[in-house]
């Protein structure tokens, strides 16, 4: 037996965390059937015990939480962990952590200001101010043993070290709820520093804190600023503090503007070579002013930060019927170009980056951003020195598979590569089949969620880049089965909680810019309430996502730590149930539904929104929210009465529990109707109350049967939206049509997966028409991981893979294929180690291979229906092929 992955919340040896931490490990062992029996935590700091959990009989290795006196600010503590399995077999391991600031008092630094004159920022391209360049020379007396850079910035920056980058993140300090929850980073910079001279460098643009679209409200809009602290500690053991402070000089630089909308202009005329190296002379720079922000909103980032994913080089260029030279790169991406160029002097290459071409494929540009119908050009512009350079933006990046180029006399493939950027999430599953078609929809969910996994989980890369809640909500399982989304969503949710209004109600988009703000005139206009509006299904992310991240990962601290946000938005919802909504329906059953305010309903269903966002479009898709506020209502007061009986609340568990139990019961005597119908002959109305339990039972096989219809007389194709896709297949395998689920799945007409393929999408839509009858591409993204969802109903009906218990500690592997697939096979990496499938028959015999990783446990059901209790191990299985759905 021996341990691995030790990890120190979610995060391999962390450097600089200022909250407590919580450990977990994985076992591994040659032997079956192997549980953990006991463990002993231990962290020391300079060879002594600052905690010793002493033995635990218990078979928790995941997310234990420190349970010891409090850490002391920038320390490297080591932790080891003790394992007894349950045959006796011992084993230990260590790993480190390091501490940043545990306390705000200890900030030395003080924040320093960009001086130039003030430019307000406008929407559209080219009415934003240049980006800053920071730099501070410095003397150091000998030679480093240890050093750390503590780094943030109001804007993005990119930090160099005697002109070396010290690491490849982008867009620190990141997307978050600035005055509230402003990251800072640690670096380990040791390696970069010498005796004597040294300079510490950082170009400074808008990116979210100040770009047009996202300023933190209606009249601020704050110049460049830095804060950084190093701390050096020299061999001969005494230390010295560089701090940001009035000696830190300001210029400006190549980067003319840049925005994550726009895009951005590099002049390379005005690039100073050596600018953040010792010894350069900084002509014409100006001293930084000193800004009196503080250091009450500073936390210490957690999760992995943006980083380039892959390198896509060009695989074509075209000329379009309109002359225009295109670059296509193969698959769509959220990211950026590089580009190689030997042009004269003075030269303009623009870069326009689009999606997806007209009809007669030529340039397209299909942005268009709603409330104030801003447009995103996406564009890059660079003026050439007349040197051979290679330029890749710094402060922007865009959503595309094209881009359109002009300024070159010869535009060859070879001197263009996109670069995508992801957040650096750990990949947690595989998947493949011997359908081609299935395994390339796999890998367009896989390019989705890259593109949309960037600081924050995004609607879209080309077009708002927002934080939906809805969006994310419906796709977070699948998510958190093909990445570990754990500390990437709980930074995410900790945001969530603090743009949180008073009265309970949340954002519909987290963090909740200017540019959404907007809305709260339009929710005072139309719904006569102040404040920021939210909406059923979108809102209840901060239920949801919580609790699906218990679910998929065992994680019982996510609920611990988000259960008050949990709470008060339960309470607002039952506020506004409580408020009159209808005048038809008796008070007692109407008190519990909720049926007032704004909502976006099943947003996306394809029978209303073919031709693309339009008032009437709108308020059709919109009406859906009659069934689906209530039901989501119903929804996040049953999983808060969950959590709080899992946190020992029993209180609230019975509150929260009896609110759902009268919501259920007035959904079913007020919403469905004597004869057993929904209010709107839709797919969604029907799968809603199927998935979720809430059909008397005298009305279930009137439901199954009016889904079947409904989805017969559409052609057999599905119209769903965001909220009913997800549960879609899952809910016609429970009333028994397996068969109709895999004829879904398989559809290549329109609307469908597949239909998707037939366009030569790398990636999901947001609408299931993404195309007009004629071919001409809509003004919607095609880079929209919410119909990805699908994706979890393939691993776990494809390749049977399913929790029993949350976080896999017990787990299922039941494949359930149908007649046409050969093959299959799945890994995934749960909290505890690797689960594995793979199955093929042939020759009437169905084989199976599985793994079932150490501290779990799982129940084998073979497509016969023999079914084996598991230990973990290595197991093959076979029965006759002769059981499968046909």
């Amino acid at each position: 037996m021996n341990l691995t992955t030790l990890r120190v919340s979610h995060m391999d040896s962390p450097l600089g965390i200022d909250t407590p931490p919580y450990f977990s490990w994985i076992i591994q062992s040659g032997e079956r059937g192997v549980f953990q029996a006991s463990y002993r935590l231990v962290v020391s700091l300079d060879g002594e015990s600052v905690w010793d959990s002493g033995t635990e009989n218990s078979s928790q290795s995941i997310f234990v939480p420190y349970d010891g006196p409090e850490l002391k600010s920038r320390e490297r503590y080591l932790w080891t962990v003790y394992v007894t399995d349950n045959h006796g077999n011992t084993a230990s391991a260590s790993s480190r952590f390091e501490t940043a600031f545990m306390s705000a008092d200890e900030w030395k630094a003080g924040w320093v200001v960009s001086p130039f004159p003030f430019e307000e920022r406008e929407k559209d391209w080219g009415n934003q101010p240049p980006a800053t360049m920071f730099r501070k020379g410095f003397a150091l007396k000998g030679a480093v043993s240890s050093a750390r850079l503590y780094f943030t910035c109001h804007g993005i920056y990119r930090l160099t070290v005697n002109g070396k980058r010290p690491d490849d993140r982008e867009f620190a300090p990141e997307f978050t709820s600035y005055d509230h929850y402003l990251c800072y980073q640690t670096y380990d910079v040791t390696g970069l520093l010498v005796p004597g001279e040294n300079a510490l460098g950082a170009y400074v643009g808008d990116g979210w804190y100040c770009g047009p679209m996202t300023v933190r409200d209606f009249i601020d809009d704050p110049p460049h600023a830095v804060l950084f602290q190093l701390e050096v500690t020299y061999a001969d053991g005494s230390a010295e503090t560089v701090c940001s402070d009035e000696s830190v000089l300001t210029a400006r630089g190549p980067v003319l503007f840049s925005d994550f909308f726009a895009g951005e202009k590099y002049d390379a005329n005005l690039e100073q070579t050596g600018w953040d190296k010792a010894g350069y002379s900084c002509p014409g720079w100006e001293n930084a002013q000193i800004g009196e922000f503080g250091y009450g909103n500073l936390v210490a980032q957690i999760g992995q930060p943006v980083r380039p994913a892959a390198a896509l080089p060009a695989v074509r260029v075209y000329t379009s019927p309109k002359g225009e030279s295109i670059v296509d790169f193969g698959e769509n991406l959220a990211g950026r170009v590089r580009m190689k160029i030997d042009a004269p002097k003075g030269a303009v290459i623009t870069l326009d980056h689009f999606e997806a071409p007209d009809k007669e494929g030529n340039y397209f540009n299909n942005i268009y951003i709603p409330v104030n119908g801003a447009v995103c050009e996406q564009r890059v512009y660079y003026i050439s020195n007349g040197r051979p350079s290679e330029y890749e933006p710094l402060f922007t990046y865009h959503g595309f598979r094209y881009v359109r180029v002009t300024g070159l006399d010869a535009v060859r493939a070879e001197d263009f590569t996109a670069v995508a950027l992801s957040t650096d999430n750990r990949s947690a599953g595989t998947f493949g089949c011997s359908d081609a078609r299935l395994n390339r929809l796999y890998e367009n969910i896989r390019r989705t969620q890259r593109s949309n996994m960037i600081s924050i989980p995004t609607d879209c890369p080309q077009r708002e880049k927002a934080g939906w809640t809805g969006d994310a909500h419906a796709y977070a399982a699948t998510s958190m089965m093909n990445e570990d989304m754990t500390s990437f969503y709980t930074r995410w949710l900790r945001n969530l909680a603090l743009e949180q209004a008073e009265d309970g109600r949340v954002p519909l988009t987290i963090p909740y810019p200017k540019y959404y703000k907007i809305s709260e005139i339009g929710n005072m206009l139309y719904q006569k309430e102040q404040g920021i509006p939210d909406a059923a299904g979108f809102s209840d992310a901060a239920v949801i996502m919580p609790y699906t991240m218990y679910e998929i990962t065992g994680n019982t601290l996510i609920l611990r730590e988000q259960y008050q946000s949990m709470k008060r938005w339960c309470d607002y919802v039952i506020v506004k149930s409580a408020k009159r909504g209808s005048e038809s329906l008796p008070e007692e059953i109407e008190r519990y539904l909720w049926n007032t305010g704004f909502h976006y309903g099943d947003w996306m269903i394809p029978g209303f929104l073919k031709t693309g966002y339009g008032a009437e479009n709108l308020s059709r898709v919109r009406a859906t929210s009659l069934y689906t506020a209530p039901v989501f209502g119903w929804y996040s007061l049953t999983l808060t009465a969950k959590a709080a009986a899992l946190l020992g609340n029993e209180e609230d568990a019975a509150y929260y529990g009896g609110m759902a139990e009268n919501t259920k019961q007035a959904f079913a005597s007020g919403i469905i109707d004597k004869d057993g119908n929904m209010p709107m002959d839709l797919q969604s109305a029907y799968i809603l109350p199927l998935y979720f339990g809430l059909v008397p039972e005298e009305h279930k096989e009137h439901f199954a049967d009016k889904l079947v219809s409904l989805i017969r007389l559409n052609g057999n194709c599905l119209d769903t939206g965001f909220f009913s896709t997800p549960l879609l297949l899952d809910t016609l395998c429970a009333i028994g049509r397996e068969d109709m689920a895999y004829e879904l799945l398989y559809r290549e007409d329109c609307p469908s997966w597949l239909y998707q393929l037939r366009h030569d999408a790398t990636t999901i839509w947001e609408s299931w028409h993404c195309y007009g009858d004629d071919g001409t591409p809509l003004a919607m993204s095609m880079n929209h991981y919410a119909f990805g969802s699908v994706g979890s109903w393939m691993f776990r009906y494809i390749t049977g893979i399913e929790y029993l218990e949350p976080g896999y500690k017990r787990f299922k592997i039941h494949p359930r294929p149908d007649a046409t697939l050969i093959n299959a096979k799945r890994t995934f990496m749960c909290e505890y180690g690797q689960i594995a499938c793979g199955w093929e028959r042939g020759d009437g015999v169905f084989k199976m291979e599985v793994t079932v990783p150490c501290n779990t446990s799982a129940n084998v059901i073979l497509p016969d229906g023999s079914s084996y209790d598991v230990g973990s191990g290595q197991y093959s299985f076979e029965c006759a092929d002769n059981s499968l759905l046909k």
